[in-house]
């Protein structure tokens, strides 16, 4: 298992969101990392800000997946695919529906998503008025972290429930 855990902990997946200016990266299970063109969060707004990390998050999380499924095919594993009993649909159908949500420390950045599917960013209004690039890039990181954490254990916690 080790060298399948290994090719899982290579992954790098990199996308920009459409119409660029924001760009970010995925690495392994849960390194994530978001920067911007030069110049663009000087000139953003809030709601721009926003669609632009919405679109950027659904990029950067079908390259993961795609690179993911990549790596288990490769092992003759397909991960959460096979749909064999009444548990694994339930499963399925729970799983989509599944509300992840991270928040920065200050409240000021929300970052949520159903079923890693429907992303949702919020900016709190002000918020690019009152952070620079750098306080605004660690507190969307403290978001993500915590997205990915709140995910993980909800969909521990449903696997617990459906298959015990």
């Amino acid at each position: 298992m080790g060298e399948m855990a290994d090719r899982i902990n290579a992954i790098h997946v990199h996308a920009s969101a459409p119409g660029g200016g924001v760009h970010g990266e995925v690495r392994g299970h849960n390194g994530v990392e978001i920067y911007f063109s030069s110049g663009y969060y000087e000139q953003a707004n809030e709601r721009q800000l926003e669609r632009q990390l919405e679109g950027l998050a659904r990029l950067l999380w079908t390259a993961r997946e795609r690179a993911h499924r990549a790596s288990m095919a490769e092992f003759n594993i397909y991960p959460d695919e096979s749909i064999s009993s009444y548990e694994d649909e339930r499963f399925h159908e729970e799983r989509a529906q599944v509300v992840a949500i991270g928040r920065s420390d200050d409240d000021r950045i929300v970052v949520s998503v159903r079923g890693m599917q429907e992303w949702r960013i919020q900016l709190a209004a002000g918020t690019l008025q009152a952070l620079d690039e750098r306080s605004f890039l660690a507190g969307l990181q403290v978001a993500v972290t915590r997205l990915i954490s709140d995910q993980l254990q909800q969909v521990n916690q449903l696997k617990v429930r459906v298959y015990q």
